[in-house]
């Protein structure tokens, strides 16, 4: 079971499943979800779940499952965004890798497992196949029937792909791991989740990453995000070394949120066109 669980919400303020958009975001640290209501509801988003757990592997699709049938509210007809966080993803070329299938074999090769576990995001020119645990998308597809799927890498990577930038790393910072995905006019470089315990790590793993393509750094534009405390203290140490530092604030109704769950909220506004 875990160690922390919220509901404050009741299911009855919910009952007009077509006014609100659930946002759920997965990882192996625990599960939140959260309700956004329809731009004319008048009302302020809400969180509906959030559960944590220690990290590991063992055990973790059964703690998925069973936060979500603890909270049916989440298991309501809305249309979905359901965000997986997980360190192992594969990007690939979609010239060389057309299908969900090709990408899947070359992600077992790679990691192992089993090709049925692998999900895939189709972003045009690249495709990113990702796995956060064994049985995890069967589960998903029996429970949120038509729900969109993302991987954080993609929605990061989409996020900051404006064809008229020079160089820019996109920098998000959660309790224990960081992406950092670098792009050059729009086309994606790199992309790479890094484990960090203190705020040194997350800087030399930039650097590194800068280093290793060969990009100056002070022709980059770093955009952080994520945990405000440290991406503010980073902000401030490496200014000296960019050529611009900027902060991401991915807030709902005033309270932080995981700057993936943000990105997809705002993209399903943007689009409108997810149906569950």
């Amino acid at each position: 079971m875990s160690e922390q669980s919220t509901l404050n919400v009741s299911r009855a303020d919910m009952l007009d499943t077509g006014q609100w958009h659930l946002a759920l975001n997965i990882s192996s640290r625990g599960i939140g979800a959260w309700l956004v209501p329809d731009r004319n509801l008048g009302r302020a988003p809400r969180i509906i779940m959030e559960e944590t757990w220690q990290e590991s592997e063992d055990g973790l699709l059964s703690r998925i499952e069973n936060a979500v049938y603890d909270n049916p509210t989440v298991l309501d007809d809305y249309s979905a965004d359901i965000i997986i966080e997980c360190d192992r993803q594969l990007w690939l070329p979609s010239e060389l890798y057309p299908s969900d299938e090709d990408c899947a074999e070359a992600y077992i090769g790679v990691y192992g497992g089993d090709g049925y576990d692998v999900m895939v995001d189709d972003l045009g020119k690249e495709k990113v196949a990702y796995s956060l645990c064994p049985g995890l998308r069967s589960f998903m597809q029996r429970s949120f029937s038509g729900a969109r799927i993302w991987s954080q890498q993609s929605l990061l990577k989409e996020a900051g792909m404006q064809p008229h930038d020079g160089s820019k790393c996109v920098i998000d910072i959660r309790e224990t791991s960081v992406d950092i995905v670098l792009l050059d006019r729009g086309v994606l470089q790199s992309a790479a989740t890094h484990r960090w315990k203190t705020p040194g790590d997350i800087a030399y793993a930039l650097i590194n990453t800068l280093e290793t393509y060969e990009v100056n750094p002070k022709e980059t534009e770093a955009v952080f995000s994520g945990l405000r405390e440290i991406r503010q203290s980073l902000g401030k140490t490496l200014t000296a070394y960019m050529k611009t530092v900027s902060q991401k604030n991915h807030d709902l109704d005033g309270k932080a949120i995981p700057s993936a769950v943000y990105l997809a909220i705002n993209r399903n506004k943007r689009h409108a066109n997810h149906q569950r």
